[in-house]
């Protein structure tokens, strides 16, 4: 609110006697945006000088309305009426706020019968941060018409992106524009004859597979129960055994306390997909005991995995963080009369030459595992595709449990075999039995 007394000058607020410029949203769409009306010494415009710089910015919105104006009528057929006043603009930010109220952002039924699938709430956020990246990196094409990008302009985008953000970031939000101008196209919002952020000929990154050895998995459910968040250890457990995302595993509810033919089903808490997954013996150990310190609290309620701290179900950032405090526990693992928090503080300093935490000096409840700090939750359904395999699953088996696809199942696996020929060599010793057994093809001496 503007105080009495302040400067009235168009487009300029007044905050405590600093000016700003603050362009509503019509100037906003020709691509101009706010700004503090300050000197490079840091000191601040009188209201003169406010004034004198609000007339020259006026004049330079009048000059970019008659550059609209002008090319509008370039483009119009030979005798119509010339335009007097630029054309409203549809820009990437105006077709970005549409599809954010589709059905498939918002969800729900559209039409009558038709029920349109949710976007994932990963998804959606995913989509949020790209386009907040696109309007901080360039306001100007933000605001710029849809219907004027073309796949020179989107490259150059991507380009710049690539060299600030990196890679990942860049192609994740050439990908946000290309769904948000497919989305428009479909819908006439938007009248281009081809999508222009389609086949730029992005460059690929680079693909990075992780996955959990067993002396890993094992520190962490282990550094999970020492920190007093066996729930934690559940999870990294049914991420093993289950091959389930992360998402997926904090709404499983438990469908029957009961095993049919030896499966355990579950049941998805938001989709109501049924899971039905073969109970291994560590998986049985850990849900029995979750059972049991649910009795012992009095606790009711069918969701496999709970908060027990509060007996509430877990969100997604409340887990990421404690998952990653019992990753800094199991890295730097805990000494014989060292609690916890001290543990930890130990693990966050920076390592000394000097420092004797060796494993023959030291008596250890829990010994360190340096390598689990780059394993992360995502990181275990690759690890149940190594496991089944490494257990003789083939790779149709092996997708039925996880939902992967066979060409990131064989990518999993071929990342393996680069650390551990294992597998390869034990594919050859088959081989050699066969080719020996085989009465029929032995080749005679």
């Amino acid at each position: 609110m503007k105080k009495p007394g302040a400067p009235k000058i168009p487009n300029v607020a007044w905050r405590d006697g600093r000016p700003r410029f603050v362009p509503g949203e019509p100037i906003r769409k020709l691509g101009f945006k706010g700004e503090s009306l300050i000197h490079p010494d840091g000191t601040w415009f009188t209201a003169g000088e406010a004034l004198d710089w609000a007339n020259r910015k006026a004049e330079e919105i009048a000059a970019k309305r008659a550059e609209l104006v002008k090319a509008a009528n370039h483009k119009r057929p030979k005798g119509a009426k010339p335009l007097r006043h630029a054309p409203v603009i549809y820009s990437l930010a105006d077709l970005f706020e549409d599809w954010k109220r589709s059905p498939r952002w918002v969800g729900g039924e559209a039409i009558g019968k038709r029920q349109v699938k949710q976007l994932a709430e990963n998804t959606r956020n995913n989509y949020r941060w790209k386009m907040a990246v696109i309007a901080q990196h360039d306001h100007e094409l933000f605001h710029a018409a849809v219907d004027a990008l073309d796949g020179t302009i989107l490259f150059g985008l991507y380009e710049d992106l690539w060299a600030e953000r990196g890679l990942s970031t860049a192609r994740g939000c050439i990908a946000t524009i290309s769904s948000a101008i497919s989305w428009g196209m479909k819908r006439g919002k938007v009248r281009l004859a081809t999508n222009p952020a389609q086949d730029l000929g992005m460059q690929m990154p680079e693909i990075v597979v992780r996955f959990g050895e067993r002396e890993e998995i094992a520190a962490l459910v282990a550094a999970a129960d020492a920190m007093g968040r066996p729930e934690i250890g559940d999870m990294i457990t049914l991420g093993v055994w289950t091959g389930q995302r992360q998402n997926d595993r904090l709404a499983l509810v438990e469908e029957t306390s009961e095993l049919s033919r030896g499966r355990r089903m579950f049941r998805q808490h938001k989709t109501g997909a049924l899971v039905s997954v073969l109970e291994s013996p560590e998986l049985r150990d850990r849900l029995a005991a979750a059972r049991r310190r649910r009795k012992k609290a009095g606790i009711e309620n069918p969701r496999v995995i709970m908060d027990e701290r509060q007996w509430l179900p877990w969100n997604d950032d409340h887990y990421r963080h404690t998952y990653a405090d019992v990753r800094a526990l199991a890295v730097a693992g805990l000494k014989v009369g060292e609690t916890v928090g001290e543990a930890l503080k130990r693990g966050a300093e920076p390592r000394r030459k000097s420092q004797a935490d060796d494993t023959v000096a030291t008596l250890w409840k829990l010994k360190p595992c340096p390598s689990v700090v780059t394993l992360h939750d995502r990181h275990l359904r690759a690890t149940a595709v190594v496991w089944m395999a490494l257990g003789g699953a083939t790779i149709p088996e092996i997708i039925s449990v996880t939902g992967h696809t066979p060409a990131s199942a064989t990518t999993i696996l071929r990342h393996y075999l680069a650390r551990h020929p294992e597998m390869a060599d034990a594919a050859i010793a088959k081989m050699v039995v066969w080719f020996k057994n085989d009465p029929e093809h032995t080749l005679e001496a």
